[in-house]
């Protein structure tokens, strides 16, 4: 009985040595890993309107349509005009995807860039591949974004094609109905 409340505690000491020093970790590692993800949207930002300068939309919220969730939306402007604006959408593909959206003032995408996508290797993360991304840039911000209509699918990945014509669909929505009116 005396060994096993012996060890009992020691075990129950470990744990809270690891819960404390795991805590810690996270602590220091949280701001730099928020840091890195803001730098990589910011980037991409540049990417979707070259040029621009960015501000957050004002009076944003976050917003849930169906499977997407609209976590960002930023305004694009060159010489004092918005000319367009970025959301950033997560929503369900085959697992799920968060993408930047462009849309531009005339009501075109501008392109989208994959931030996350965590889908098949092999099948569904040929999304990235710029032949499947590079078909929305240009296309009518109110198109059907439907898989065998106007939207090419990635061969053995019907699924995350849909997944994300939906992000696309829903996300533009969005934007035209509050950003860019």
């Amino acid at each position: 009985m005396k060994n096993m409340l012996k060890l009992a505690l020691s075990l129950a000491a470990y744990t809270v040595v690891a819960c404390v020093l795991l805590a810690l970790v996270n602590g220091k590692t949280a701001p730099i890993i928020a840091a890195v993800k803001e730098a990589a949207v910011q980037e991409s930002l540049v990417d979707l309107f070259p040029g621009a300068s960015f501000e957050a939309a004002p009076e944003f919220a976050p917003e849930t349509a169906g499977t997407t969730t609209i976590e960002s939306v930023y305004l694009a402007a060159k010489g004092g005009q918005v000319v367009g604006a970025v959301a950033q959408a997560t929503g369900s593909t085959y697992d799920k995807a968060t993408i930047l959206v462009g849309v531009n003032a005339d009501r075109t995408l501008s392109g989208i860039k994959f931030m996350t996508i965590s889908d098949t290797p092999g099948f569904g993360q040929n999304a990235l591949k710029p032949e499947f991304y590079g078909q929305f840039a240009g296309k009518p911000a109110d198109s059907p974004f439907r898989v065998k209509g106007d939207v090419e699918a990635v061969s053995g990945a019907t699924i995350t094609s849909t997944g994300v014509a939906n992000i696309l669909k829903t996300t533009a929505k969005v934007v035209l109905d509050k950003y860019l009116k």
